[in-house]
């Protein structure tokens, strides 16, 4: 991982027996966020959208994982896509609200059964795929996608691939925007003695970087201020850490983080004015007492 500078901690052993139990991954149960109707943009977008929303199965060939996809019905013309990179351990199914979510809104998802993603190359392969049967005109899926419009989104070793996925692959290059939530610490990282490694320095799309303050083993402040400040491209980047959230907040229906991760998709892929405002100009979420920390680069 390359980041502005480094920090060693000692983790506090109940913290990391915890997520020992939850790995990188994990599965939220938690009661549903309440949101306050003052923060227009976050309140809006945390609600469904217009759409209905249609799943399909993908198979799996030659020993690959299958997967979904959630299309948007009804939506005018190609809908642009997400592709959703699962954290360790976990299936795309850990994440169908969230997924349905963001398709209600007229975004199409993409998402894997594979549940070791960090190198970003199951990543880059849906994202083909999706690119080969939306220009396939037997397809079922022809003309329904916009693979040239695309967002990388991943939640923990999802982050990892997110980046990976961006920096080391060519196809990945040209994402629209990035979201990774919950990008863990080379301390983290050894802990669970798996075998990844990333460099944020190297992104340069629009990027929002997400954590909770109850995060701090996995992915603590000082790690995504980092990342934040590393990353020299010209994208805009948006820096947000949920009060009160935790490490498996983006599972499920994503929780505290559901309406500015709705927003920042709507704003990058298809230009939403209204869901902008959350992050540029006098930007909501700057101000939004359910964010502890804030930080939109301009």
């Amino acid at each position: 991982m390359t980041v502005p500078y480094q920090f060693y901690m000692r983790p506090n052993t109940g913290m990391a027996m915890l997520v020992a139990l939850l790995v990188l991954g994990g599965c939220a149960t938690s009661t549903p966020h309440i949101y306050d109707a003052e923060q227009e943009v976050e309140f809006l977008y945390s609600r469904s959208g217009p759409h209905s929303v249609m799943t399909s199965e993908i198979p799996a060939t030659f020993g690959q994982p299958g997967g979904r996809l959630y299309l948007p019905e009804g939506h005018d013309g190609p809908a642009p896509l997400v592709v959703w990179q699962n954290g360790t351990g976990e299936p795309i199914g850990t994440y169908d609200a969230i997924a349905r979510h963001l398709a209600s809104w007229g975004m199409a998802v993409i998402g894997s059964e594979d549940r070791q993603m960090a190198t970003g190359e199951r990543a880059v392969a849906m994202l083909a795929n999706a690119r080969l049967w939306s220009m396939t005109r037997d397809h079922p899926l022809f003309a329904r996608i916009d693979a040239d419009t695309f967002a990388l989104v991943g939640s923990s070793q999802g982050a990892v691939s997110t980046i990976n996925a961006h920096t080391q692959y060519e196809i990945g290059r040209g994402a629209t925007a990035l979201a990774i939530h919950g990008t863990p610490t080379d301390e983290a990282i050894a802990f669970f003695r798996l075998d990844m490694d990333y460099d944020a320095g190297a992104v340069t799309a629009p990027t929002l970087i997400l954590t909770g303050t109850e995060d701090e083993f996995i992915s603590p402040l000082w790690l995504n201020r980092a990342l934040f400040e590393g990353m020299r491209g010209p994208g805009l980047r948006a820096l947000a850490v949920a009060h009160g959230a935790d490490h498996i907040e983006l599972a499920n229906d994503a929780g505290r983080f559901r309406g500015y991760l709705t927003a920042w998709l709507l704003f990058q892929l298809l230009n939403d004015p209204h869901a902008a405002q959350g992050f540029i100009g006098r930007s909501e979420i700057m101000s939004n007492p359910g964010w502890s920390v804030a930080d939109v680069s301009q």
